[in-house]
């Protein structure tokens, strides 16, 4: 059950990333987030209700967990903005896989051999997936990795496995309140920095086209969602290995631009599809 919650979890990521990279093209990375960390919040309100859960000792590693969440999803979505999401998504995962790893792993973790192989093939594969795609792509300023989306990439990384590591600190029983905490102040960072930002370049806060509007805000209910199914995989089952399967979201964004953005998949990019596969069922098994 945890390595099906964690895969979900890197499906409805990927498709976050997809959709919130889209608006920000059209806007701004800060103008994409003061829409989505608000709707995101807006949904993981009521779900933690529901969920019920303990929120006793969340506060912290929600907080924690937002303050690196918040660098990385502003990061990413930076990166998305200037370069090709098939190379920039991967980059970020794999730095942001290997973060939680070493964080579990010093915490006890002890998968079995199968998961230590699925961990080395899921890189292979998050790697594979990410080589750059052949032209011609919707759009040729986003064909080429630039130095700043590298930087940019690896920087998100490491926001995205901080998240990762400091999140899975919230008490087992906790339901979603961390999730809660994290998205709560997420919101306080992104809307100061957005104002900031605004009043500076004085540009607009929001998004001025009401389409990149309404993917801003679908890109805030897909990652919260997301988020929400990590750490419920978290609760029950091992940080090292959810977090790898969590982190296999580049497929489904290397997808969605092949079909959405015309970014072509070379065949070794199908081998690291098949090889995200192999990874998943060994990490399952382990």
């Amino acid at each position: 059950m945890p390595a099906l919650l964690a895969l979900v979890s890197a499906l409805v990521w990927g498709v976050a990333d997809f959709v919130g990279g889209l608006a920000s093209r059209r806007s701004t990375p800060l103008q994409t987030l003061v829409l989505t960390t608000p709707a995101g919040l807006v949904l993981i309100v009521p779900l933690a209700l529901l969920v019920h859960g303990d929120p006793s000792g969340t506060a912290l590693p929600g907080i924690g967990s937002a303050l690196f969440g918040s660098m990385g999803i502003l990061l990413l979505y930076a990166a998305l903005t200037i370069g090709p999401m098939g190379i920039v998504s991967p980059i970020a995962a794999v730095i942001g896989a290997a973060i939680p790893v070493v964080v579990g792993l010093l915490q006890g973790d002890r998968p079995g051999i199968p998961a230590y192989v699925g961990m080395a093939l899921a890189v292979v594969a998050i790697v594979t997936v990410g080589l750059e795609p052949q032209a011609p792509t919707d759009d040729a300023r986003h064909q080429k990795v630039s130095t700043r989306a590298l930087v940019l990439a690896i920087l998100a990384g490491v926001g995205i496995g901080g998240f990762m590591a400091v999140i899975s600190l919230a008490p087992d029983g906790s339901g979603l309140w961390s999730v809660v905490w994290a998205r709560g102040t997420s919101t306080v960072i992104i809307a100061v920095l957005g104002g900031i930002a605004a009043l500076r370049a004085r540009a607009p806060y929001l998004p001025d086209e009401n389409p990149v509007r309404a993917q801003a805000v679908w890109a805030g209910v897909l990652d919260v969602g997301a988020n929400a199914i990590y750490v419920l995989a978290l609760q029950i089952g091992l940080l090292s290995v959810v977090s790898v399967l969590g982190s296999l979201y580049p497929a489904a964004t290397v997808l969605l631009a092949r079909y959405g953005l015309a970014e072509r998949l070379r065949p070794v990019q199908k081998v690291g599809m098949v090889t995200a596969i192999v990874a998943a069922a060994l990490l399952a098994l382990g």
